[in-house]
């Protein structure tokens, strides 16, 4: 079963900045925030990310535009099925849930997934 998540603590804002993207990515200890522009998701920032932006010289307020990834992985359902291999094959920790228009439904966690595995190991 998926957990439901107060998507605030996943999100930052497109015209936000490399700080606040760090500060979401520090309180939802998922390793990424997804970038939304008015609900829609338009990319996803990881620690990753951050960290070559400032090795390449820009500081924590540069926007984070400059910084997103643009081409991410995302599900049309809040499925822990699904989202395992994408997890797993991809090395990522956060999958956005979106409907067809691109708009924030939910999120998917690895923490998420690795009890649901557990679950399945112990049944």
């Amino acid at each position: 079963m998926a957990i439901i998540h107060f998507l605030p603590d996943y999100t930052v804002a497109r015209s936000g900045t490399l700080f606040n993207a760090i500060s979401i990515i520090q309180s939802n200890h998922s390793r990424a925030a997804i970038v939304v522009d008015h609900g829609k998701v338009v990319g996803v920032v990881s620690e990753g990310d951050i960290l070559r932006a400032l090795l390449g010289g820009s500081d924590v307020h540069s926007p984070l535009d400059d910084h997103m990834q643009l081409g991410f992985c995302y599900l049309l359902e809040q499925s822990l099925t699904d989202a395992f291999p994408l997890m797993l094959l991809r090395g990522i920790t956060l999958i956005p849930v979106v409907d067809h228009e691109f708009q924030l439904l939910g999120v998917v966690t690895l923490s998420e997934v690795l009890r649901w595995l557990q679950s399945r190991l112990q049944s």
